[in-house]
């Protein structure tokens, strides 16, 4: 029975890189081009002193954008960002306050992102955390790509770095996840909710499908506000997608492992639809990368070197396509899934006993 069992893993394991090698294709790269319509980018930041001025700063430097406008909500920090952004001298940058309490059922970075979107008067909306530097034609290269393959909405995926030693185990597991599930050349024709792809770092949409879509305002309360906002432009027919960002950003979301178990405490629980979805994914994830090592303590080693072989070379492509660091994080990968389970683990417990923060406010 277990060589049966271990067999059907692998096999799954397999069909999964194989998808995944097939899928690195159907991921658009686009070429920029002059927009010469107006474009707004829209940073929302809550104590980010220590990226804030890279951030912004990179912002200012795009190229290719007729006319444009940076626009920052520092939201009620309580460092010195505030300071950084006034250092900068820019007439294209605009800085907005946030307030210290919320307004009911909304969380803080929907809120900022609303009132940063009712600020302005764009034809394009780019969103991007304070996290996040983007290269001089990061913005036009993602607008073309919108524009050349008529969607409403895209997400350039950046390249994320990683410092800690969670963060390394951990974070190459974002691209990794889609990039072998999601058939992303369906994506783009897609209104599937469940097909969702994209992340809050960066986006980038047509400002007339933002509104109609109803914006951050429909989905305020939302922990997933990248997933939510595409699945609201999916129900009123809008389209949209995740695209290589890999060369045109870079994100350094969580310095110590600490910031990253709060990061991910914060969503997973919502992650997979609710804590049944969360076993399901989880324990398929375990099922397929995990328990084939067992084959090295029964007699079919040869079963768990395969298993490995094949989650190794998916990690690879994966690294490959994302820019990230392949080794020796790619043959770690049972161990990163184990790591994520266990992610899951705290983001339920918390969020059951009532304790998620983020940026010092409650999460419910």
């Amino acid at each position: 029975m277990a060589t049966t069992l271990i067999s059907l893993a692998v096999t799954i394991s397999l069909l999964l890189t194989v998808h995944t090698f097939i899928n690195q294709f159907k991921l658009i790269r686009a070429r920029p081009n002059l927009v010469s319509k107006q474009v707004a980018i829209l940073i929302p930041a809550r104590n980010e002193e220590l990226t804030i001025e890279a951030c912004v700063r990179s912002a200012l430097a795009q190229q290719l954008l007729e006319s444009f406008v940076v626009v920052v909500l520092d939201d009620d920090s309580s460092d010195s960002t505030l300071e950084k952004l006034e250092g900068i001298s820019d007439k294209k940058l605009q800085i907005i306050s946030g307030e210290a309490n919320l307004p009911i059922n909304w969380l803080g970075k929907n809120w900022a992102c609303h009132r940063l979107a009712q600020n302005v008067t764009a034809d394009y909306l780019v969103f991007i955390d304070s996290d996040v530097v983007i290269e001089p034609l990061a913005v036009a290269t993602a607008i073309s790509a919108m524009n050349e393959h008529s969607l409403d909405l895209v997400s350039p995926y950046p390249k994320q770095l990683a410092s800690s030693g969670l963060a390394k185990l951990v974070q190459p597991l974002l691209q990794w996840s889609w990039l072998t599930t999601v058939p992303l050349g369906v994506t783009r024709r897609t209104n599937r909710g469940s097909l969702a792809v994209a992340n809050g770092q960066f986006l980038v949409c047509k400002a007339q499908s933002y509104q109609a879509s109803g914006g951050h305002e429909a989905i305020k309360s939302q922990v997933l506000d990248d997933i939510e906002l595409l699945r609201a432009f999916y129900k009123k027919d809008f389209k949209g997608c995740v695209i290589d960002g890999s060369v045109l950003a870079t994100c350094h979301m969580y310095r110590t492992d600490k910031q990253l178990i709060a990061g991910y405490s914060k969503s997973l629980w919502k992650a997979f639809g609710g804590i049944s979805g969360s076993i399901i994914i989880n324990s398929f994830f375990i099922f397929v990368y995990v328990f084939p090592l067992y084959g090295f303590i029964t007699d079919q080693p040869w079963l768990a070197v395969i298993g490995l072989l094949s989650g190794t070379c998916g990690r690879v492509i994966s690294a490959r396509v994302s820019g990230s660091r392949i080794f020796p994080e790619a043959l770690l990968h049972p161990l990163s899934i184990i790591v994520f389970l266990w992610l899951n683990v705290v983001s339920w417990s918390r969020h059951l006993r009532g304790i998620n923060t983020w940026k010092s406010r409650d999460l419910r």
